[in-house]
Order: C-alpha cells, then sequence, then structure tokens
C-alpha cells in the first residue's frame, strides 16, 4: 500500500525538501511518514489537510479523497503559489476558477 503522502507530494509537483520545509519538519522525517515507518502526528496533519485540500481523515486513514477535480487543483495551485491570500480572497479566487471552469 502507497502511503498518501507521498501520493499527493507527487500528484501536488512538491519535493521533499519542499514539503518538509513547509511542514517545518525534516526531509528525513517526511520520509519515515511517506515510509509508512511512522504515524503522522497531529502537528504534521492539520497542515498537510490545508496544504493538499484535503480532511484529516484522508490523511489518518491513508486513503484517497475523492478525485479533485481540475478547477479545485488549479485553485490549490494558485492558493500554493500565493500563500499570503486572505481567507476572503481565496474564496474569490475559488468563485473565479469554477466560473472559468463552467464557461468552457
Amino acid at each position: 500500500m502507497e502511503s498518501i503522502v507521498r501520493l499527493l507530494r507527487e500528484k501536488h509537483r512538491y519535493t521533499q525538501t519542499g514539503l518538509a520545509e513547509e511542514l517545518g519538519i525534516s526531509r528525513q522525517a517526511l520520509i519515515k511518514y511517506e515510509n509508512m515507518e511512522l504515524d503522522l502526528p497531529l502537528s504534521v496533519v492539520r497542515p498537510l489537510s490545508k496544504i493538499f485540500n484535503v480532511s484529516y481523515e484522508c490523511l489518518i486513514d491513508n486513503c484517497l479523497p475523492e478525485e479533485n477535480s481540475e478547477k479545485d487543483i488549479r485553485l490549490q495551485q494558485i492558493i500554493h503559489r500565493f500563500p499570503k491570500l486572505e481567507e476572503h480572497e481565496k474564496r474569490a479566487v475559488s468563485e473565479m476558477v469554477r466560473i472559468m471552469a463552467e464557461s468552457k
């Protein structure tokens, strides 16, 4: 069984080093989580949930979330590239992405 952390990291095009830095953990710790040698602590589950826009349960149970739509993936890429967006700005971007996706 492959680690959901590894699958999500690769899907969102993070390097191990980049994701570890964003989480404030060592690359070696991330490798242990990806290899399922260690359980994810809550201090890692919370930020991973936000970064990848998945539920805590998905990370804790090591299961894939329902397939994200293309617009959800684009939104997460935008939010990742612009981390200083306020919540209302994230909602506005999300709505713009939804409208653009529906107009295709």
